[in-house]
């Protein structure tokens, strides 16, 4: 799990977002708003939401692209919970929280190097 999660805000522009990422070396940035994860921007979103028709990432803001709501798994689950509900949402990504608040992010390709190692 990457803690804590690099995060935005639901009102930063794309352009923003994708700093965010290349700093960060990331692929994925948790949406905030209020404080309160509400929702997650991928690389795909950017290429399929912006970048595909011509839109300026400079006014776009988050969350006219972000998915939402945010897939979580409370950090106490196992690493084959994690999977399974991956699985079952048919996504790459998961919030990780504890009681409730965001602490983390776990990908799929985290989880595979973690079984990979055991």
């Amino acid at each position: 799990m990457r803690s804590p999660p690099v995060t935005a805000l639901f009102s930063d522009s794309v352009s923003l977002i994708i700093d965010k990422m290349i700093v960060n070396n990331i692929g994925a940035i948790i949406v905030i708003s209020g404080g309160n994860p509400i929702g997650i921007i991928t690389e795909r979103d950017i290429v399929e939401k912006v970048a595909k028709t011509n839109r300026d990432p400079g006014k776009i803001r988050a969350k006219e692209i972000m998915s939402s709501p945010l897939i979580s798994v409370e950090a106490d689950k196992t690493i084959k919970d994690a999977l399974i509900l991956m699985r079952e949402r048919k996504i790459r990504r998961l919030g990780v929280t504890r009681k409730g608040r965001l602490i983390g992010i776990v990908t799929e390709r985290r989880v595979l190097d973690a079984l990979a190692v055991r």
